[in-house]
């Protein structure tokens, strides 16, 4: 049987990839037509053997019963067409920003035929797995799967293409702590395994905080809108109470320049005073910004506005010049 598939993906802003594919029986070749935003690796391979693992992968794509057209409303992102035929079938579609149920296999296949253009990021997560207390929780990108042990049960959901949500959601807080300062006897702490797409893992014990992994209360809650019907400890990380001397929460209110708005943060240093300049978390991206301390309030816990999780910690009195108050 004889397949010849030509494929573009891409964007203005980061160029557009177009190759070739050509299989004749159990030989397969291809072409480099463009390769990103320079266009200047052009590549024509010799023929080799195509073991049956790849065909039997391309046809579980099914590529022939895509539709032909996945374009979204409004959508100025990612492009894609392709032309695909084989000895009795013709195929051509396109999309922007939308793709069909098995796109993202497509890719992969891609990936493992023409591993130069790199159509998956190598560093993308496939797996993670969180080990916290006697409870595991797994998600994996192939089968879309969301897995729950618990000590006398397993649950697994089936989650489709939320699956993307949750990745994206995890390598932006795991990308961006540093967990090799993780004190591991500060508080509980789990282990956590990420299998990335070029078959590395990362493996590493942190405490199991959204205190130290900030972002991390958000990430089990959007896993809670596909399993919300189970009840497991893993989804309730402990938070890592910060506490003075009476037993009580230290909370600060803060504002910013030229906003008379407050917020809440809170902090363990019994010395901070109406006043103080202080480097405090902003945002999603945590950036470090001044704020003018304008209240203090010793709380117990049943009195917090919000679930202490969800309060972020002062990082210190300023120190040196002033720069946005």
């Amino acid at each position: 049987m004889t397949v010849k598939i030509k494929f573009t993906v891409g964007s203005i802003a980061e160029g557009y990839k177009t190759v070739a594919i050509n299989i004749d029986g159990d030989k397969v070749s291809y072409k480099i037509l463009r390769s990103g935003l320079l266009d200047t690796v052009k590549k024509t391979s010799p023929e080799f053997e195509m073991p049956d693992k790849w065909f039997e992968e391309l046809n579980a794509i099914e590529i022939f019963s895509w539709e032909e057209n996945y374009s979204a409303d409004g959508g100025d992102g990612i492009h894609w067409e392709l032309i695909a035929e084989d000895d009795e079938k013709i195929y051509r579609g396109h999309g922007v920003d939308a793709y069909p149920e098995t796109f993202a296999r497509f890719m992969d296949w891609l990936d493992v035929i023409i591993p130069e253009l790199e159509f998956v990021d190598r560093k993308r997560s496939e797996s993670l797995t969180i080990y916290f207390d006697d409870e595991k929780l797994c998600i994996d990108r192939r089968s879309k799967s969301l897995t729950v042990t618990k000590k006398n049960s397993r649950h697994i959901y089936d989650i489709g293409d939320e699956i993307k949500n949750l990745f994206d959601c995890c390598q932006k807080f795991f990308d961006n702590t540093d967990t090799t300062d993780a004190d591991i006897n500060s508080g509980t702490h789990a282990e956590i395994e990420i299998v990335r797409h070029d078959g590395t893992r990362q493996s590493f014990e942190t405490i199991y905080s959204d205190s130290f992994i900030s972002g991390l209360t958000d990430f089990l809650e959007l896993i809670r809108t596909t399993a919300n019907d189970l009840n497991a400890k893993i989804f309730a990380p402990p938070p890592l109470g910060v506490v003075n001397g009476s037993g009580k929460y230290i909370l600060c209110k803060v504002q910013f320049k030229g906003s008379y708005k407050s917020y809440t943060y809170r902090t363990e240093d019994e010395t901070l005073t109406v006043g103080d300049i202080l480097d405090v978390p902003v945002g999603r991206n945590n950036e470090i910004n001044q704020a003018r301390l304008v209240d203090i309030a010793y709380c117990e816990e049943y009195e917090l506005p919000f679930p202490l999780s969800r309060i972020k910690s002062i990082i210190g009195k300023h120190v040196g010049e002033v720069l946005n108050i």
